[in-house]
């Protein structure tokens, strides 16, 4: 055994000499976003830790120092605006844009954490002055007015990005990334740009900037309304909600250079890309018996958990299914209801066990929506992809991913099946796909500790340190104005407005005194 190895067997087994308290909340009522947040209690217990967790996707099992808060009932909520909500069919995603950049994202995101905030069950646990945690971990999307829970409990903040570094969530802790070589998580552009792309990343960073100006009011108003009377039963005097929104201590990226490329972050920021993912697990009787027996390999296609295969249109349902069944290989298709005249080939199914099909060494190819979970869960077992992004960073991802050389980005549409069968054909004939696939799985998992070491890592750190104040980053506490040193031109401006001014008055009483000796 080497000493690396050795060395992370024994930082493994090591657990803090007294358990924390920890509390965990994820307020996006997601699948895929509840898996991430069930990933943070899970690699926290098993260091040793207690965890209660506030989940609208409870496991609903006894397990030891877990305690789950029940918010499944605020499903009906986003499962109402999403899932029953014929915009968000899959059909009528084709060709749309700028969705997270919409008035109605906003509302979406605000209104699902308000409705988080105001659970019974939530308030129940905060008003009460006997629960005492050592640190909160609370998920970043978008929105920051869960931040009064580490305040009412008064304990350090954590902050859970569950997606790819953005400066969004990045300026809370640090200033916000340059845009001439960062993208924005919601850009359909690649590294290195070029001037107009950097101009629309400044206009990005801008326009979204003036939208933040404009919610703010809505957001604080939600924080004043809600947090006061929580913190009279606990006898807590509350902060300001600016003051609230850059008190974290840390925040854990759901992020790797291996996937979304290297950007420079500050000292209280870490990558933990891969921490949701467990143990490989069996699959299913039928689905092992399938995937052993596929004598030329198995295609897996899923859509993810949001915007399901289900809403495509019957005409993109048939192409696919045609398209498929002229393949030697066997598919694996999530598909959320049933379909008739499947090819023989086509293995439907409603649930997918995802990471034990990625893990198989059978697959092939994974087709794919390029979510954060999907993307991340491929380069940690190998698999090469094609994606067909729909919405939000889907198309960063996949960007990312055809940058990287491990998969092919296809356009989602409904004659899309040429582009998407020439790209299939080519990643399962073009070794180089599947190499780089394994390539970068070797990166992802080259690190200093496994992801969900770090993870509980840091979160002992930070309780360790009473809030690591040491790890923080100064820029946080300069105005905008001074960083861009407005002030300091202003004062050039003065200067040099004084000293023009001080010289045409020298040169306009040598002209006049001049003029006065020729006339004399």
């Amino acid at each position: 055994m080497s000493h690396k190895t050795a060395g992370l067997l024994l930082l493994s087994l090591l657990v803090s000499s007294e358990a924390l308290r920890i509390l965990v909340c994820f307020p996006m009522t997601s699948k895929s976003h509840s898996i991430l947040g069930h990933g943070y209690a899970n690699r926290l217990l098993d260091a040793g830790h207690e965890v209660v967790h506030i989940t609208s996707y409870p496991s609903k099992k006894i397990v030891q120092n877990l305690t789950e808060i029940d918010v499944s009932y605020l499903q009906d909520f986003f499962k109402e605006q999403t899932m029953n909500d014929d915009a968000f069919k899959l059909k009528n995603m084709i060709g749309k844009k700028n969705f997270e950049e919409s008035v109605f994202f906003f509302y979406f995101v605000f209104t699902m954490h308000k409705n988080f905030l105001t659970d019974p069950n939530v308030i129940k646990l905060l008003s009460d002055p006997k629960e005492k945690f050592d640190a909160v971990v609370l998920e970043w999307f978008f929105t920051e007015i869960t931040v009064g829970i580490p305040a009412l409990l008064e304990c350090p903040l954590i902050w859970a990005c569950s997606t790819e570094r953005h400066w969004q969530a990045l300026r809370l802790i640090d200033e916000i990334s340059n845009p001439a070589y960062t993208l924005d998580l919601f850009s359909h552009n690649r590294i290195p740009l070029a001037f107009w792309q950097r101009a629309e990343g400044l206009w990005k960073v801008v326009k979204r900037n003036v939208q933040l100006a404009i919610y703010y009011p809505f957001e604080k108003w939600a924080y004043n309304s809600i947090y006061p009377e929580i913190a009279a039963k606990r006898g807590v005097t509350m902060p300001s909600y600016e003051e609230a929104m850059y008190n974290g201590s840390f925040m854990l990226l759901n992020a790797h250079p291996s996937i979304g490329g290297s950007i420079k972050l500050p000292q209280n920021a870490a990558n933990i890309a891969g921490y949701h993912i467990e143990k490989t697990k069996l699959l299913p009787k039928d689905l092992q018996k399938l995937m052993d027996e596929a004598k030329h390999g198995v295609i897996y296609f899923s859509m993810g958990s949001i915007v399901q295969s289900d809403g495509m249109s019957e005409q993109m349902k048939r192409s696919l299914l045609d398209m498929f069944s002229k393949y030697e290989q066997t598919v694996i298709w999530k598909f959320e209801s049933d379909l008739t005249d499947v090819p023989k080939n086509v293995h439907l199914v409603k649930w997918a066990p995802q990471p034990s099909i990625l893990a198989h060494p059978n697959l092939k190819l994974f087709i794919t929506h390029g979510g954060q979970l999907s993307t991340s869960e491929a380069i940690h077992y190998g698999v090469p992809l094609v994606g067909l992004p729909v919405m939000a960073d889907q198309h960063y991802n996949m960007i990312s991913v055809e940058a990287k050389g491990f998969g092919i980005k296809v356009t989602l549409a409904e004659d899309m099946v040429p582009e998407l069968d020439a790209a299939v054909r080519k990643i399962l004939t073009d070794k180089t796909y599947t190499n780089r696939a394994k390539e970068l799985s070797a990166l992802f998992h080259d690190r200093e500790m496994p992801p969900g070491v770090a993870l509980t890592h840091w979160v002992e750190f930070v309780v360790r340190n009473r809030g690591a104040p040491h790890l923080r980053s100064p820029a946080i506490a300069v105005p905008l104005y001074q960083k861009l040193y407005l002030d300091l031109g202003v004062v050039l401006a003065i200067i040099i407005g004084f000293i023009v001014k001080v010289v045409k008055y020298v040169l306009s009483r040598r002209s006049n005194k001049q003029s006065k000796e020729k006339s004399s």
